[in-house]
């Protein structure tokens, strides 16, 4: 039963920086339809932020986490200016090459200043917490934690705020968007720049469970974007339940199967999902990738 109740905890964990991640996917991909491959280096710099603010300006840890995220919101910003706002009027094919891009340029910088992997300190902590007789690591339960607090918001800003209503209407039609007056720049601008810092956040709760490199967020994208197919393309609770699903998926293959079978047994059960139903689980029949 412990090892259950561990499994369980650790794969709720993982799922719930899958869904993060996946969270910022699917918030560019529902208003611009660009898959954002860029948004790999938004969860290493997230981590990486973090230590080099821990490192060389030592401060609280809390304040750490605030900087971070605000210069990967900054990086988002720079990223939409800079790379994609040029190539709004481009092939979609293009514009993914752009993101890849980026993403391969970040994880160069990245790899020129952290020649050796690291591990962030805990941010609540090293000390277990003990139900019964499972002891439960702090940061699985910080990221369960923050990722249903940051589900809600946008969940609540995305279904009951003008911004919000302002996101669905470019999802539905750009052209009409732009008709009835809504400034398509300042929306894509807002989506890229939260969507980073959704990497980002992702990033700092994932800097201390796995070792802070150029590299990390590779892996990281590649379940998000299986979570949020899994889940349906472009929807915000299927691309946070497919990724929970991913998450448990996998470490409950790694615990009792093989570790080397973990990220395996998760494309598995996407494969089986989508031969019998192609959409996702929250996805509408029909609904195309581009």
């Amino acid at each position: 039963m412990t090892t259950f109740v561990q499994a369980l905890v650790g794969g709720l964990s993982e799922g719930s920086i899958f869904a993060l991640l996946a969270l910022g996917l699917a918030l560019v991909y529902r208003s611009t339809t660009v898959l954002n491959f860029s948004h790999g280096i938004n969860f290493t710099l997230g981590a990486f932020f973090a230590l080099v603010v821990t490192q060389h300006l030592g401060l609280p840890l809390w304040l750490t986490g605030i900087v971070a995220i605000a210069a990967v919101f900054v990086f988002g910003v720079v990223t939409e200016r800079l790379v994609m706002e040029p190539l709004m009027q481009a092939d979609h094919l293009s514009q993914v090459f752009a993101t890849i891009a980026v993403l391969f340029i970040g994880q160069g910088v990245v790899r020129y200043f952290l020649t050796v992997p690291t591990r962030l300190p805990p941010l609540l902590g090293a000390d277990a917490i003990r139900v019964g007789g499972v002891a439960l690591n702090r940061q699985y339960i910080a990221s369960i934690t923050v990722m249903l607090l940051v589900t809600a918001l946008v969940t609540y800003l995305f279904r009951y705020t003008a911004v919000g209503r302002i996101l669905r209407s470019t999802t539905q039609s750009l052209r009409g968007a732009a008709l009835v007056g809504i400034d398509t720049r300042r929306v894509f601008l807002i989506t890229w720049a939260a969507a980073a810092a959704l990497g980002g956040i992702a990033g700092l709760l994932a800097g201390p469970i796995y070792l802070v490199s150029a590299d990390m967020g590779t892996r990281a994208l590649i379940l998000a974007f299986a979570g949020m197919t899994l889940g349906g393309f472009g929807s915000i609770p299927g691309a946070v339940v497919g990724s929970l699903i991913v998450g448990l998926t996998g470490v409950f293959a790694a615990t009792y199967v093989s570790t080397t079978f973990g990220d395996a047994a998760g494309f598995a059960l996407i494969l089986l999902v989508l031969v019998f139903r192609p959409q996702g689980i929250f996805g509408t029949p029909g609904e195309e990738l581009v």
